[in-house]
């Protein structure tokens, strides 16, 4: 009796050890990514449906090839997963910070970078147009299908390192992918907000000559007004610009090479 119950049961503590283990490297890029924070989608619905994906992928596996690992290689299996997860949600999640960062440039230039408000998606405290942005990446990213173009890309990685398989290399990932995405997020933004930047750096010059040629009427008082002005004109210009310059960063189809570049993975 106890034999027949060991038969049974041990193929279902490995089944449930693995899904466990699949189910880190999605749970490592949902923490990262924006559109999955705590804030966004409740705890329970990311756990349930991260252990979801994580069970296609265990059951996929051959049956005895968790039967034999130690505690040592099950901690290096999830410190691997980990990893991987991690640097998946860090490269998918740079369009959001992007954002994010346009945002808080445009409102510090405009003079409204001292009004915080609690950001819905990550419960942080941004300016507004900073909010208004994010959101409206996350929209154009759910309604684009960016999320499913990213779980695609996490199911595919388990083809390039599976699940038992060694540690990838990550001598070269400082030096490669972060500096990369880093120079990346900086170059993003300076591209999208200097157009803004500009406009506005030109109405505080023209307020400033002014000033000079006619102090007593203390035109400086309107410049903020303006600033403000001229800033919700040019976003509600320019949003379809921004969003059709994002577009390809939206959806992440060349996450996976990239990685796999960095990594080296064999």
């Amino acid at each position: 009796m106890y034999e027949v119950a060991a038969r049974t049961l041990h193929p279902l503590e490995d089944l449930f050890l693995a899904t466990a283990l699949a189910s880190l490297r999605l749970f490592a890029a949902f923490n990262v990514l924006p559109p999955m924070g705590d804030q966004f989608v409740q705890g329970y619905v990311r756990a349930g449906l991260v252990v979801i994906i994580g069970g296609f992928v265990a059951f996929g596996l051959p049956p005895d090839v968790a039967s034999n690992l130690t505690a040592g290689q099950w901690a290096g299996f999830a410190l691997k997963e980990s990893m991987i997860g991690l640097l998946m949600g860090f490269a998918a999640s740079t369009v959001f910070w992007v954002a994010e960062c346009v945002g808080a440039m445009i409102d510090t230039q405009a003079g409204y970078n001292s009004v915080q408000l609690t950001n819905p998606m990550s419960g942080q405290q941004s300016t507004p147009v900073s909010n208004l942005l994010v959101q409206l990446v996350i929209a154009v990213f759910f309604a684009l299908g960016g999320m499913l173009v990213f779980i695609g890309a996490i199911f595919d990685s388990f083809h390039v390192w599976p699940l038992f398989a060694p540690m990838p290399d990550l001598a070269k990932v400082p030096d490669l992918f972060i500096v990369q995405q880093t120079d990346s997020l900086m170059t993003s933004t300076i591209k999208f907000a200097a157009p803004m930047m500009l406009v506005l750096v030109l109405i505080d010059l023209g307020f400033g000559l002014i000033t000079r040629a006619a102090d007593k009427l203390e035109p400086t008082n309107l410049s903020q007004p303006v600033k403000g002005a001229v800033t919700m004109l040019m976003l509600a210009l320019l949003i379809g610009v921004l969003v059709s310059q994002v577009r390809h960063l939206l959806l992440p189809t060349g996450l996976l090479q990239q990685l796999q570049g960095s990594l080296q993975a064999r």
